[in-house]
């Protein structure tokens, strides 16, 4: 049996030849075929091709390309045209694309909740429409028209923040920054306790208690004129003309400082050592003629009156003040007669 023979087959050198001539025929046809035929994608569908510096993480062939969120297409490739450049083929649909120019911006972001990115394209005013074999260049000038907000990007992103901000040198910024704060903390206790305290003896309305604290300021041009009087008595003092008048102005000064004010200062600490048990005995006292008060306004208007009708009843005199009264003696004859006679010797003098 020959040696290109299988047993069980009628096989010759000459039908082997034609089969194998066969085959070969067979796949040059279906090549030519398939270079011949025209592009069978659909008439809607253009090809563009964008140029970028770097690629997000998660773009391959079939990512879907998104416009206002929206899918219109697909990553057809993804391929490096040189150093530091990337060229992204996508497949879109023309009419998806609703005026979308070569001016647009290009995300890298996730597509769903599981970060599975795509790519979105990003509409703005301007530029020329795009057409099937378009090729954007964002490389160029405007490198900020990819932005990368992949989910990888996020992550290193916050990797960078740990690193780089999360450091011991802003525990201790921040542990100063809270024991600065504690320095104002009494500061800011009393200013609460005052509000609280105003607002627990608040009897008045404020209009009222700022109109009357306004009233104060009244006498400030009297008190800035009189301490200008005084700088001026001061310079044109004729005691302190000579240099003994003024050392002996300085002594002066110097025995209130050494001698006066510290006799004084003792006897506050001796009066505060003996007599400060005295103060409750004192405030008592006061509480209770406060209290004695119980309607202040009617009170002041009694004692006005009051004091009104005691200056009403006196008059001056060369001897001082007398009290206007009078006497009436008729039902008693035997003192009108002789008071009658001893008034009458008396000038000036009337029936009181």
């Amino acid at each position: 049996m020959p040696a290109y023979a299988l047993p069980g087959t009628e096989v010759g050198p000459r039908r082997a030849r034609t089969l194998g001539i066969g085959a070969v025929v067979i796949v040059l046809l279906i090549v030519i075929v398939w270079q011949a035929l025209p592009d069978s994608r659909p008439a809607d569908d253009i090809r563009v091709a964008l140029l970028a510096t770097h690629v997000g993480a998660g773009v391959a062939p079939g990512t879907d390309v998104r416009l206002d969120g929206v899918r219109v297409g697909s990553v057809a490739s993804v391929a490096i045209v040189g150093p530091g450049r990337q060229r992204i083929g996508l497949d879109l649909q023309g009419s998806q694309l609703f005026g979308l120019t070569d001016a647009l911006t290009v995300d890298y972001a996730p597509g769903n909740l599981f970060g599975i990115t795509a790519l979105q394209l990003n509409s703005v005013n301007g530029g020329k429409p795009l057409t099937d074999g378009s090729t954007i260049d964002l490389s160029g000038r405007d490198p900020d028209r990819v932005r990368d907000a992949t989910l990888a990007a996020l992550l290193e992103s916050t990797g960078q923040l740990t690193d780089d901000v999360l450091t011991p040198k802003l525990t201790e910024l921040l542990r100063r920054t809270s024991h600065d704060i504690n320095a104002f903390t009494p500061l800011l206790q009393a200013i609460g306790t005052t509000a609280r305290s105003y607002t627990e003896t608040r009897q008045l309305p404020p209009s009222f208690l700022l109109d009357q604290y306004g009233s104060a300021l009244n006498g400030v041009p009297a008190l800035l004129a009189g301490a200008a009087e005084l700088l001026h008595s001061d310079l044109t003092n004729q005691q302190l003309q000579t240099k003994q008048d003024i050392q002996r102005f300085s002594e002066m000064f110097d025995k209130v400082k050494t001698l006066m004010l510290p006799a004084a200062t003792d006897t506050l600490y001796t009066a505060q050592k003996y007599f400060q048990g005295f103060l409750p005995i004192a405030t008592a006292i006061l509480d209770q003629v406060s209290g004695a008060v119980s309607a202040p306004e009617r009170s002041e208007g009694e004692l006005s009156e009051l004091l009104a009708r005691l200056g009403t009843a006196f008059h001056d005199s060369p001897s001082g003040p007398v009290l206007n009264a009078r006497v009436d003696l008729d039902v008693v004859p035997g003192l009108a007669g002789p008071l009658s006679a001893l008034l009458a010797h008396q000038p000036g003098a009337g029936a009181r």
